[in-house]
């Protein structure tokens, strides 16, 4: 249809390679519009459609009166077109187009009677919470909070016992149009009046949908077994001694239990699957093929036949071929293959298994969950699963934050009972201590000098018109604070004897990292964290404090060593060293000096060579062009040192015009680059000149979309063939080059966070950089 589309646009003589013209202007016809634009709606366009190839939208519609909605729509996708022969010239998506509807039931299969296998498949009530990647690298689109049965007018369960949601369709061969669509499924429990009482854990599936070329309606019943569900019980423990009760917390302090599915790595070896029934001296991965919704194995006689990944093998026990697994590569993107059904399994690694729960912070404090077991294929078998346990007590008390690995086995004789999970330990800590980091630094000269110096804390002060009448002589900094430890027992024969699960990724040891987060209020001009001095009569408990002042402060994130005592912390200031200035100049094409209109500068810290768990934010920067700045730069960025990527957008305005973002480069800050000059004691990169020139113009119909739909444009392709220093190439698009789980944010080309709002007549425009030979 594309192609189709080209060759119209050939034929009346619309199409063109060149780079767009200006366009500054209204119109009422054509004779207000240049050479080769037109007017339509009282705005020049380019009659031109630039590479579709370049097209990268993330739309959403987040409104009061519609349903969550969103989608991702990239020029190759089929449903992208061209519309040519009404003006303006422009690309085309209805949204009938990129949306299926996703109808859900949610059965429950009850036994009268396990051993005759006498069952009925019941509705169950259930709270979903849907999830798929993005395919643009940014967050994945995730709607919490569904309830089944549906709900009517708030008041009634409908008569049909279907939930109907809408979901982004993507037409098979668009480039990863079938990331995993999952489902986390929590299960209401019996009434307490019940008799016997289920009460249920949470349950994961993943739903396929069937690769179609049209959009329609996809049904899933998504069952599971009653029997599957059982009750674990454990306690909480303090092997060292109870923890002091006084003074007493209000609200009473509590340890909020959680548990996930701890899984098995993969080693590397394609022969050694992940579902391997026998590991050698490891617990057997939980790999149930009834966590695939409505999968599609259909016969064959050879691989070359089957949909991608699968293979085409013969049933172990003899039969017709049919597609399936032998190896966890032929199976779809989140799946492992259990290689005895030779069929695909979810991977349920770090996927919660129960509700979280939560006891007393004292001994013998009961700890009770429900856990399913994936028994589906055979509820008569006992089970054995492995899975991580963790325990968040209450920040006031001080306590780590830890996490224990338990391999539990849940014997079908014991339906009703509950499962021993074992004991919850933790150690008998002091009551944490509120610490506030008193953090100061040397205020720094961003402009000017003498009289006329804009002399500042942060880079607010630029925002002004004069400088500061009354410069500061000290600064008080205000940081985002954390801390991260070390914790072992104190003396690991009490936690041997009081048979204690074992804790998690522990060292040879026996100590674990543990992070204390803490959260800044807005309001308030400091920021604190409670920390425990650790045991009583001890030498005090030591941290390792993160410290990560905002976007715009002068000042470097740094780690700090502390000891926390029982009679009080050193609260002797902490000077902080002036981060890295990042300044330059932004100009635009055609405009004079001292004229152009604001600009917005970006910088993303490119992760290379730092562990991301220990990498100190923030990692995006943004400031604006000082207005009327004379002299070598018009921006300002304080940054921690590292290499970073820059660029600079136009402000968004209301002028149509065709000036795009400036290139992305490449820029060397960290410690010892040739890059970095001493200014009066600070670090000081001046870069060359951020030009914002003409861009690609993009008209594109969004039609049907809702009237709250909000648009994200982004560059997926401009930036290709950029290089780290030493040569490796850069991809924005993948996680792990600036954000450990998202693409690089610098890939927005809007200033701001403002998305494009999507007007009355269903047309967005927006200036993208020109793609090289445009």
């Amino acid at each position: 249809m594309r192609a189709a589309a080209f060759l119209a646009a050939a034929l009346v003589g619309a199409c063109s390679t060149a780079r767009p013209k200006e366009q500054d202007r209204t119109c009422v016809d054509e004779d207000d519009c240049l050479e080769g634009q037109i007017c339509s709606n009282n705005i020049c366009y380019d009659n031109v459609l630039p590479p579709y190839e370049a097209i990268a939208l993330d739309v959403r519609t987040e409104g009061l009166t519609a349903a969550p909605f969103r989608v991702e729509i990239r020029g190759e996708d089929k449903a992208l077109v061209e519309v040519v022969d009404r003006p303006p010239n422009r690309y085309y998506v209805d949204r009938t187009e990129v949306r299926d509807r996703l109808l859900l039931s949610i059965l429950e299969t009850q036994y009268s009677d396990l051993e005759a296998g006498e069952k009925s498949d019941e509705p169950v009530a259930a709270t979903l919470e849907l999830q798929q990647a993005s395919r643009l690298g940014r967050a994945p689109f995730t709607v919490p909070s569904l309830t089944f049965p549906p709900v009517v007018d708030g008041t009634a369960p409908a008569d049909e016992q279907w939930l109907v949601k809408s979901w982004p369709r993507y037409a098979p061969g668009d480039v990863d149009g079938d990331l995993p669509l999952y489902v986390r499924l929590t299960y209401q429990d019996d009434p307490p009046e019940a008799e016997p009482r289920w009460e249920r854990g949470i349950v994961a599936r993943q739903l396929m949908r069937k690769k179609l070329e049209t959009a329609g309606d996809h049904k899933f019943k998504i069952t599971s077994v009653r029997e599957c569900h059982r009750k674990i019980l454990g306690n909480i423990r303090f092997p060292e001694g109870p923890l002091t009760a006084e003074p007493a917390l209000d609200p009473a302090a509590m340890v909020t239990i959680n548990m996930r599915h701890a899984g098995r790595a993969d080693d590397g070896d394609p022969n050694t699957p992940i579902c391997d029934p026998a590991p050698a001296g490891e617990t057997p991965a939980t790999c149930s093929v009834e966590t695939i919704v409505n999968p599609a194995y259909p016969t064959c006689s050879s691989s070359i036949y089957c949909p991608e990944p699968y293979g085409c093998y013969a049933p172990v026990d003899g039969g017709e071929k049919h597609c399936g697994c032998r190896f966890d590569s032929e199976c779809p993107k989140g799946q492992v293959c259990n290689i005895e059904r030779q069929q695909c399994a979810l991977d349920l690694t770090d996927r919660p298994a129960i509700k979280p729960v939560t006891a007393l912070p004292v001994d013998d404090a009961a700890v009770a969950a429900s856990v399913y077991t994936y028994c589906d294929d055979d509820p008569t078998a006992d089970r054995t699963m492995e899975f991580i346990v963790s325990a968040t007590p209450d920040p006031r008390l001080g306590l780590p934050r830890l996490n224990y690995r338990v391999v539990l086995t849940f014997l079908v004789g014991d339906l009703m009972g509950s499962t021993p999970l074992g004991r919850v330990c933790l150690p008998t800590w002091e009551r944490a201590r509120t610490v506030t980091p008193q953090l100061v630094g040397e205020p720094v000269t961003l402009r000017g000098d003498g009289d006329g110096a804009w002399t500042c804390c942060d880079t607010a002060c630029l925002n002004e018109a004069t400088p500061p009448a009354k410069p500061d002589e000290e600064c008080r900094i205000k940081a985002e604070i954390s801390a991260v430890g070390t914790f072992a027992p104190s003396d690991p024969s009490l936690w041997e004897a009081a048979a204690c699960m074992p804790l998690s990724g522990a060292d040879e040891n026996g100590a674990v990292r543990v992070t204390y987060p803490s959260t800044c209020p807005p309001d308030s001009d400091t920021c604190s964290i409670p920390l425990s001095p650790g045991v009583a009569g001890g030498s005090g408990q030591t941290y390792s404090l993160r410290v990560e002042p905002p976007v715009g402060s002068l000042f470097r994130s740094t780690t700090l060593d502390l000891t926390v005592t029982a009679d009080g912390t050193n609260e002797t200031p902490i000077e902080l060293e002036r981060r890295v200035l990042l300044r330059g100049k932004v100009t635009q094409e055609g405009c004079q000096e001292g004229a152009c209109p604001r600009a917005e500068v970006l910088a993303e810290r490119v992760i290379r060579g730092e562990d991301p768990n220990t990498l100190l934010g923030p990692y995006f920067y943004s400031a604006r062009t000082i207005p009327g700045a004379p002299g070598d730069y018009n921006y300002v960025i304080p940054v921690n040192p590292g290499l970073y990527l820059v660029t600079a957008l136009p402000t968004v305005t209301t002028k149509n015009n065709a000036i795009g973002p400036a290139p992305i480069v490449v820029v060397d800050l960290r410690e010892g680059s040739p890059a970095l000059v001493e200014e009066d004691g600070v670090w000081v990169a001046d870069i060359d000149e951020l030009v914002l020139s003409a861009g690609s113009v993009y008209t594109l119909e969004l039609n049907d979309f809702d009237s709250s739909s909000r648009v994200v444009p982004l560059d997926v392709t401009t930036w290709w063939g950029l290089a780290d220093p030493d040569g490796e190439p850069l991809d924005l698009n993948a996680p792990g080059t600036c954000q450990v789980s998202e693409g690089c944010q610098i890939r927005r080309v809007r200033s701001g966070s403002s998305p494009v709002r999507l007007p009355q007549d269903q047309i967005i425009r927006f200036v993208a950089r020109a793609a090289a030979g445009e």
